[in-house]
């Protein structure tokens, strides 16, 4: 009989996501807004070994916050996803459920003010505004810390993957990867937030503001698969792992510093 694999926040950290359960019939129209990030993009750099410096610094609560039955993902269980999605507002509900829910646990073992939800949760630092951006990170006052965005991973324009390797690699062509930013970048400028996520589930970047002069860019992640399984070296990082890393840096600095750097989307 199998013995039952318990979990507390450092490991349960580490694990990869389950795989999205998408039917053929599903949304087939992209989700881009007429708007793109114009300013200078770098890599961040040194991102999985930061991440995993994060990681290994915390003292961490050793109390049991999941279990399942084997080391392995079960076929047929709850490790499995057993929900169709078959659109944008399918791919957030499972983004909540997967990965906000284990770091929203993870954060509160560690007495880590930080919870992740919708936007309207948040206090709205411009009155009035309109636009609703997916998901946040927020203190206990509401304070938003970090701004999120989802698209279908499914739809070809929305490939994180392929738009970085055309415009860094290939072609030199940035424009697929500017059209993908000029929203998220927008939400982070709009809402005075240095740190911001565009996701897919599957595929995931993390973006923070960086100064070159008069002009402000963007630093972005390496992609961070949904099935990636984190570690302590850096050599690996999971998707719950990153984003508990940028939020610990949104917990210390979250500000958007409007007196350096200009606007940079059209």
């Amino acid at each position: 009989m199998a013995s039952p694999v318990s979990h507390n926040a450092s490991s349960l950290l580490l694990e990869p996501l389950p795989s999205l359960n998408v039917p053929l019939s599903r949304t087939s129209s992209k989700a881009l807004r007429r708007i793109q990030f114009v300013g200078a993009l770098r890599r961040w750099a040194n991102f999985r070994i930061e991440g995993s410096q994060t990681y290994n610094s915390q003292t961490w609560n050793e109390r049991e916050l999941a279990a399942r039955v084997s080391t392995s993902l079960q076929a047929g269980s709850v490790d499995e996803e057993h929900v169709l999605v078959s659109d944008e507002h399918g791919v957030q509900s499972r983004f909540e459920g997967r990965a906000e829910e284990v770091l929203g646990v993870a954060f509160e073992a560690q007495n880590q003010d930080l919870k992740l939800g919708g936007f309207r949760g948040a206090s709205s630092l411009t009155p009035g505004y309109k636009k609703v951006p997916d998901f946040v990170l927020v203190i206990s006052s509401r304070e938003a810390k970090v701004v999120g965005e989802v698209k279908v991973p499914w739809i070809n324009d929305h490939g994180l993957s392929k738009a970085i390797s055309l415009s860094l690699f290939q072609t030199g062509d940035e424009e697929p990867f500017q059209h993908l930013l000029g929203q998220i970048a927008k939400y982070m400028f709009d809402s005075r937030l240095k740190y911001g996520v565009l996701t897919t589930y599957q595929l995931t970047i993390f973006l923070r503001k960086m100064d070159f002069g008069r002009a402000w860019g963007l630093g972005f992640s390496p992609v961070i698969h949904h099935n990636f399984r984190g570690s302590t070296s850096g050599r690996t990082i999971s998707l719950c792992q990153s984003f508990y890393h940028v939020g610990l840096l949104a917990l210390t600095d979250s500000q958007f510093d409007t007196q350096t750097g200009l606007r940079n989307q059209r």
